[in-house]
């Protein structure tokens, strides 16, 4: 079973489907009832026939996780509640199966604040690149302001260690956003 916790409109599951054998299911959670049914028109929408099941769930609160061979995490966890995230790593360790992978997707904080402040210019830099404008990325980030909390990587990789997982490893690193895979 392969479990997206925060899915949005379930773009990681559609590009998961085609490289996964047909026997695997999906199940995604989202906080948000519209973000819920658009992921579920976008999966039937995209040809997605394997079993799935989307739900509306505040991670928040904890989730139920049965037979979890890997769980998707891609710019969730930094919307957790701080006082949650322990928990929430902890119940998806708990409830994953033996030699399970968490894939876990954050922005993150630089480990020192030159790069910290290098990295979010080069991130605003490449948006006006993309065609945002200065007034878009700033209302963004007054939108995200204590609301997403991010930490630096070292500070996940340690709160993932901590709950238990055996093998925790950086797979991508760029500017302020990291990607790091644990194994149960």
């Amino acid at each position: 079973m392969v479990y997206d916790l925060g899915c949005s409109t379930g773009t990681t599951l559609i590009n998961l489907d085609p490289v996964l054998p047909p026997d695997v299911d999906f199940v995604g959670f989202d906080n948000s009832d519209e973000m819920v049914a658009q992921c579920i028109k976008n999966l039937k929408d995209n040809g997605v026939t394997r079993k799935f099941e989307i739900k509306n769930s505040d991670l928040n609160m904890g989730v139920a996780l049965p037979n979890a061979s890997v769980v998707v995490m891609c710019l969730t966890l930094q919307f957790i509640r701080p006082l949650y995230r322990e928990r929430l790593l902890q119940d998806i360790y708990n409830q994953m199966n033996e030699n399970g992978c968490l894939i876990l997707v954050e922005k993150v904080h630089g480990e020192d604040s030159l790069f910290n402040r290098m990295f979010i210019k080069y991130y605003y830099d490449f948006k006006r690149r993309n065609n945002y404008n200065d007034m878009e990325i700033a209302q963004k980030r007054e939108a995200l302001e204590n609301v997403l909390i991010p930490y630096k990587l070292h500070e996940n990789r340690e709160m993932i260690l901590n709950k238990g997982f055996r093998y925790c490893e950086t797979f991508f690193k760029w500017y302020n956003f990291a990607g790091i895979v644990a194994i149960k």
